[in-house]
């Protein structure tokens, strides 16, 4: 599969998800059912590769370790010095040709030793994922949020100063949150290396409230599955 493809497939399970979320907000109690869904989303056997060892995999992982090291509290980037630790992305969809020329442990990604060895060759370094997404569900008032939500651009933007593929925080939110114009600042900032989401969707005794999801200027557009939504969308 071309990388490409890849990233509409990426780009399609997004929306997917988005939408679903949209039409129906309450199908989701926790951040971990919104993991599940987008999995659903975007697996399939197409994305089934051979290692260079002949192992079976796929290139959709959860939890996938980073590349590098970092301060999580300072976002200090330590490349691969033996200060700071390693972190995690929500989801990567690795390239498939990074898949089939290594073994299956590199490709697993926990031996900082393998990294070391190959990032000396950076050509191929540099490409060894197509994406990675980053989600957050705000369902209560807490602006801690918002700190975690910054600190997700800044992980994935340290990320991409080593390596090339898109990146995306999706942040869901289930109610009226009471710092949504703080919220609002951070993901519309415009800086185009991170694509950034905002959707907002939750039931009021007058109806449900589904705004347009905001982004920080990339474009997408969106359509609600149930017709009979699109009268009582309330707009930012």
């Amino acid at each position: 599969m071309e990388t490409v493809d890849l990233k509409n497939v990426v780009f399609t399970g997004i929306k997917r998800t988005v939408n679903k979320f949209r039409e129906h907000p309450c199908l989701f109690f926790t951040e971990m059912d919104i993991h599940s869904y987008l999995y659903h989303c975007l697996y399939s056997s197409k994305l089934e590769v051979n290692t260079k060892d002949r192992v079976v995999t796929t290139c959709l992982h959860k939890e996938y370790p980073t590349n590098f090291r970092f301060d999580k509290k300072s976002m200090r980037d330590y490349g691969l010095d033996r200060e700071g630790r390693r972190g995690n992305y929500d989801f990567v969809v690795l390239n498939p040709n990074f898949v089939a020329e290594f073994d299956i442990q590199n490709v697993v990604n926990k031996n900082v030793r393998d990294v070391e060895a190959r990032s000396r060759n950076e050509d191929k370094f540099r490409n060894e994922l197509v994406a990675a997404i980053e989600l957050k569900y705000v369902i209560n008032n807490k602006k801690q949020f918002i700190k975690e939500v910054k600190k997700d651009i800044e992980k994935l933007s340290l990320a991409q100063n080593r390596q090339n593929f898109e990146a995306y925080v999706i942040v869901f939110c289930n109610h009226k949150y009471r710092y949504l114009d703080d919220l609002k600042q951070v993901i519309i900032k415009k800086d185009q290396k991170v694509k950034r989401l905002l959707v907002i969707s939750y039931y009021t005794k007058s109806g449900k409230v589904t705004p347009k999801p905001m982004t920080n200027g990339w474009i997408i557009y969106w359509s609600l599955i149930c017709k009979y939504e699109e009268n009582r969308i309330r707009y930012f």
